[in-house]
């Protein structure tokens, strides 16, 4: 195959793809070289979802592919270059998560019930144990896996298939994720993070009883020796930060929210 019919065909209003050029995408979601991964990969699937450019079969193709392949799991205990397909198999299912809920679309419940749940939750498992948290990469571009997992995420929470229990699965994910995070978030994470809360709030997942239940789980020490334990107190604080002026946006800041995050995290340095 040749990769530069494939960009050709990136800038046509109605290109068509050969089952061909299908495959070898699938197989490059995660390539090292982010001009492939990236620029080309990333951006012929979003628009060719978006704008209605694949058959029916070949979206279904494009689905089972993934899901056998089961890349949203590929090496998940290596860091490095098979984050990349992890994270990337998430923009994949986030474009499936959107056309899937797009009854304007050409595949609107492309995904019964039960496989959009089962997503659902592979998505939330897969939060829990991603542990490589880089953002950017001079070598490699975004690795953005927490992101990128968090958009994904917030699309699900406007879906009916993503019940409260699925809610509550998120919280204890995030929670596992934001334990074992080894480093500040300096690209951010955090701010994608809390789309999710906000939707979730948006969409009556989350009550405000539960997250401030979830937000004293936490025991983080901001004046601990522990550079990590400092790096993970101001995920926290930066992530309900960002929750709180998106709600208050919104005019759906509960006033225990408010002066909970007020009292235990803004006023501490």
């Amino acid at each position: 195959m040749k990769i530069q019919e494939l960009k050709d065909k990136l800038p046509e209003s109605t290109p068509i793809y050969t089952n061909e050029e299908i495959n070898w995408m699938l197989n490059h979601i995660g390539d090292p070289d982010s001009l492939i991964r990236d620029s080309l990969v990333c951006n012929s699937l979003g628009k060719g979802f978006l704008e209605e450019n694949f058959s029916l079969d070949q979206a279904h193709f494009m689905i089972e592919k993934i899901k056998t392949k089961n890349t949203l799991f590929y090496k998940i205990d290596e860091t490095g270059i098979p984050t990349l397909t992890r994270s990337f198999t998430c923009l994949f299912w986030d474009l499936i998560i959107k056309v899937n809920n797009d009854s304007e679309s050409e595949y609107f419940k492309i995904l019964t019930d039960s496989e959009e749940k089962e997503l659902f939750k592979n998505l939330l498992v897969y939060l829990s144990k991603e542990s490589d948290f880089t953002g950017f990469s001079k070598k490699y571009g975004w690795f953005h896996a927490v992101a990128h997992c968090s958009d994904a995420i917030a699309d699900g929470m406007k879906s009916d298939n993503f019940d409260p229990e699925m809610a509550h699965l998120f919280l204890s994910s995030t929670y596992k994720m934001l334990n074992r995070v080894d480093r500040r978030f300096i690209d951010g994470e955090e701010y994608r993070l809390s789309d999710v809360f906000i939707e979730a709030f948006k969409n009556q997942k989350i009550s405000n009883e539960d997250f401030i239940s979830w937000i004293k789980s936490f025991d983080f020490n901001p004046y601990a020796p522990d550079l990590i334990e400092f790096y993970r107190f101001n995920n926290v604080k930066s992530l309900l930060e960002n929750v709180y002026v998106k709600l208050n946006s919104l005019s759906l800041l509960n006033v225990s929210v408010k002066d909970y995050i007020e009292e235990h995290f803004s006023k501490k340095d």
